[in-house]
């Protein structure tokens, strides 16, 4: 009986190891990247780095904007595979900052039209608990290369 009970038990316990391995892989990627000189970090988990400054001005919560975006895992961070992008697709993407994960609807607000940035979007402001397809694991630390090329009606900062 006993056997039979490790059986069961052992896939779950080895699934919260490997989850705890990668909240600490994720731990330590959120405070290594909040070091740096050049990140901003905000009272909502979002961590960016400016990589261009643009002149526009910047969207509203439903302006829609025409952006350009690659993401990865924390994990795979900066030059592993992409889970998403619409440079490989070719063509910009257009949705407003109400319409995508909230680190993206923070950031987008405080862009301007022009400008490059690189987002960090902890689970919290991301997907959460959640997988996403089979590219995003439950938890995932997310690293986004985010650009806003052009917005319909955006507003002076």
């Amino acid at each position: 009986m006993l056997v039979l009970l490790l059986l069961i038990l052992m896939p779950v316990v080895a699934t919260a190891i490997k989850e705890t391995a990668a909240s600490v892989e994720a731990i330590q990627f959120l405070e290594t990247y909040a070091a740096r000189q050049d990140t901003v970090e905000l009272p909502s988990g979002l961590l960016y780095r400016i990589l261009r400054d643009g002149a526009g001005g910047s969207p509203d919560l439903s302006t829609p904007c025409s952006c350009h975006y690659e993401g990865r895992l924390a994990a795979n961070h900066p030059d592993g595979p992409t889970f998403d992008s619409s440079y490989a697709r070719g063509a910009p993407t257009t949705f407003a900052p109400n319409q995508v994960i909230k680190g993206w609807t923070e950031a987008m607000q405080l862009m301007k039209v022009g400008s490059k940035w690189e987002l960090v979007c902890p689970p919290e402001i991301a997907y959460g608990p959640r997988a996403m397809g089979r590219k995003i694991p439950p938890s995932s630390v997310l690293v986004f290369t985010m650009e806003i090329l052009s917005c319909k009606g955006a507003t002076d900062l």
